[in-house]
């Protein structure tokens, strides 16, 4: 009876797959009926109602490219926490070399697919590892490349109507939408 109704329940939502995730504890039986004690993953549940149309169009916006956007986040906060390991870790000299060989490795793997992304992928990649980091995007180049290319780099962004040295409030109105859209990706810890 157990099995037949996690078998039910794993198989509840289409899309999701909670085989792994769904652990069945024990059963008890109540009045000739066997009631399963199931441990499953936390869910975020959101019912958030728009004020307006214009809300809803920018979460949904928002949400698509975080979507878009998170595996490379995921490596970004990675990268960034080995390298500042790495620099409290070991010597000067240790340290720039490591830098130089993950900086090629990171290039040689996802230059092409960074890349490609739109523009508007792109701000909102560099919003999350700045809301992440607490650092914005021009210091943390400056910090793992050099102060010319993180210049070199903000003069690029500014064509494109985009500050590197903009720090993230999540709390600042222009912001709304797209701090929903991460709370809810985050909340999930899942990209579907």
């Amino acid at each position: 009876m157990i099995s037949i109704l996690s078998c039910g329940l794993m198989n509840a939502q289409d899309g999701y797959d909670y085989n792994d995730q769904i652990q069945i504890l024990y059963g008890v039986v109540f009045n000739g009926d066997t009631i399963p004690l199931l441990n499953v993953p936390e869910i975020a549940i959101t019912g958030y109602q728009f004020d307006t149309q214009q809300d809803k169009y920018w979460y949904n916006y928002y949400l698509k490219r975080v979507k878009k956007v998170f595996p490379y986040y995921q490596i970004a906060k990675t990268v960034v926490n080995d390298l500042d390991e790495e620099k409290t870790n070991s010597k000067k000299k240790h340290y720039k070399k490591y830098k130089k060989e993950r900086k090629k490795d990171l290039m040689g793997e996802f230059e092409k697919e960074l890349r490609d992304l739109k523009i508007s992928e792109g701000k909102v990649l560099v919003k999350m590892i700045n809301r992440e980091t607490g650092t914005n995007f021009y210091d943390l180049i400056k910090e793992y490349n050099s102060g010319m290319k993180a210049w070199v780099y903000n003069i690029a962004a500014n064509r494109y109507d985009y500050d590197l040295k903009e720090s993230y409030d999540p709390n600042a109105d222009e912001n709304k939408m797209l701090e929903m859209a991460i709370q809810q990706v985050l909340n999930n810890n899942q990209v579907r």
